[in-house]
């Protein structure tokens, strides 16, 4: 019998080989107190170490929303709604019922970062479990001029569980080529 070597896209989970990266990520998500940053040059398996934590990881108490940013958006608005979108969309058996007050709050015209805020809240409200956010390819976010506002919301949802504590079952893992200190344009602004 002849055997063939495929070429994947992204590792099936019978080929994926476990690293310390894997254990380090595991850890960041279980702890929630910080957004998780993979580092790693190009080509280096970033993105199959995120789709396998999302494999192993997610369950009914957990759920990741994968979104690829290389994928650039016209507006800060719009890069949000994207974010909730892959949040809403691969899950829409259970967020069907939130759909409309999401598009209530659309049709507001809030400041975005307002707009994205009230949205996590609606979703966590409703989802009583973790969700994390994969933010993949960030470092595309680098020649948009709303980067700073993407990584400053970010901090801030980590800042704003004093008022808001269902911000708790939320975090990031983010994923890029770029020293995290690189991604803020605006030196007086904290990093993320």
């Amino acid at each position: 019998m002849e055997k063939v070597l495929k070429k994947y896209t992204t590792i099936p989970q019978h080929l994926y080989v476990n690293r310390s990266a894997d254990i380090q990520l595991k850890r960041i998500i279980e702890e929630m107190q910080r957004p998780g940053y993979v580092l790693v040059a190009r080509q280096m398996g970033k993105t199959n170490l995120l789709f396998n934590a999302k494999r192993t990881l997610e369950n009914e108490n957990r759920l990741f929303a994968y979104v690829d940013l290389s994928n650039l958006y016209n507006s800060e608005r719009e890069c949000y709604r994207n974010i909730i979108d892959c949040i809403i969309e691969p899950n829409r058996n259970i967020f069907e019922s939130v759909e409309d007050e999401i598009e209530k709050i659309r049709l507001k015209n809030l400041p975005p970062h307002n707009e994205y805020h009230r949205c996590l809240i609606i979703i966590l409200n409703y989802f009583k479990g973790d969700l994390v956010i994969i933010l993949d390819e960030i470092d595309a976010l680098k020649s948009i001029d709303y980067s700073d506002n993407i990584f400053a919301q970010i901090r801030s949802n980590y800042f704003s569980r004093t008022s808001y504590p269902v911000l708790e079952r939320l975090t990031y893992a983010l994923s890029g080529v770029i020293e995290p200190t690189e991604l803020i344009k605006d030196k007086n602004k904290s990093p993320f």
